[in-house]
């Protein structure tokens, strides 16, 4: 007779977020090995050189996440990197030099141990998962072996979750294209946009309790926060002067076309079950949206506004100001901080979002900088 058994198998289920799904494997690891403290994965972006703490689970502090750094200043990451080899510390404390940043960091969080593993997708480097262990000595050939099956399965499920994100990055690049073609905004605009909500995002995240992947895909998803443009006639899209309030109405149908244009999006790529793109969704509906409900397509107020709808909507509007445009000049970093302080007092951006892309000075300037306007 046939033994049916229930499924157990959660690190599988889709419905779940990647860092419930990382956590149960981070639990299956300790089960044969107690001593290892942490699993982190930090993704690549070869665009900019730069490796992002996406995810990461700790058994006890410190939970780090949030943290960068660029690729060039890592030459021992780097080498694994091109020879796509793996590695073991048995002792940081006598292994390592405090003479790289990344070495201090490393060491401050009083690690002993550590195994690093590169991974790739479609033959390019993907990132880097990261086992740390506060005991010395940890990761033996022996306990290497015994870990090996729940080490791929986590690198496994990391590469697929990748592909889902690089599934969306391609229509985001699709979509992009099509919206470039038709509307005047510049694909400079968008990537500042998009890093400066994910500069946000960073400053945010460890005050808010945010998941380690948040910054990251809004990233990605803040590329996106115009695309119902493409819906929109080239008469009232490309019209030069002000519009008139038929117009307007028509220029503000773009986010519900927008939300339309996302839904098909997700349902088309198969995508409907994962939780990360709620976040997508929000981004679309929600950047024009104001605190005290005078913003739209549907009036929402205070926290009825997800927290990337606002982190985009000052980013968006930080950019519309200090960026010259056909019909005025770039203000200022005083003007530009005055209105957007006044916007706060009006209650129609968030003030902590517009503090944490304020303080950020010396970013927002080499984001500037490295993505100006043609």
């Amino acid at each position: 007779m046939a033994l049916l058994l229930p499924q157990s198998y959660a690190a599988l289920d889709e419905s779940l977020s990647l860092s419930q799904r990382l956590a149960l494997l981070h639990g299956r690891l300790q089960d044969m090995v107690p001593s290892i403290q942490r699993v982190a994965f930090a993704l690549y972006q070869p665009n900019n050189d730069l490796l992002s703490t996406y995810i990461s689970h700790n058994s006890s502090p410190p939970n780090l996440s949030f943290y960068d750094q660029r690729l060039a200043t890592i030459p021992s990451l780097q080498q694994l990197a091109s020879t796509r080899q793996c590695r073991v510390i048995h002792d940081m404390a006598l292994e390592l030099s405090r003479q790289s940043r990344h070495s201090r960091w490393l060491l401050d969080q009083r690690w002993r141990s550590s195994y690093t593993v590169p991974l790739y997708w479609g033959g390019s480097l993907l990132g880097f998962l990261f086992f740390n262990a506060f005991e010395p000595g940890v990761f033996t050939p022996e306990r290497l072996q015994q870990l090996a099956a729940t080490v791929e399965l986590i690198g496994l499920l990391l590469i697929h979750e990748m592909s889902v994100i690089n599934s969306l990055r391609v229509a985001v690049q699709l979509a992009l294209r099509m919206t470039g073609l038709r509307d005047p905004e510049t694909g400079a605009h968008v990537e500042r946009v998009s890093l400066y909500s994910r500069l946000i995002a960073m400053a945010l995240g460890p005050s808010l309790g945010l998941r380690s992947d948040y910054a990251e895909d809004l990233y990605l998803f803040a590329a996106l926060h115009d695309v119902g443009k493409v819906a929109i006639p080239d008469a009232v899209l490309r019209k030069p002067g002000p519009l008139d309030a038929r117009e307007r109405r028509v220029m503000d149908n773009h986010v519900l076309r927008g939300v339309e244009l996302v839904d098909q999006m997700i349902s088309g790529l198969r995508l409907v079950a994962d939780p990360k793109l709620e976040q997508l969704r929000n981004v679309v509906a929600g950047h024009h949206e104001k605190l005290d409900g005078s913003g739209y397509p549907f009036g929402l107020r205070g926290d009825q506004i997800s927290l990337e709808a606002r982190i985009v909507a000052v980013a968006d509007v930080y950019d519309a100001l200090s960026q010259p445009r056909v019909y005025k000049p770039a203000l200022s970093e005083e003007e530009t901080a005055r209105i957007l302080q006044a916007m706060v007092a009006a209650n129609h951006l968030d003030g902590r979002c517009v503090a944490a892309l304020l303080q950020a000075r010396e970013q927002r300037w080499a984001i500037a900088a490295a993505y100006r306007e043609p």
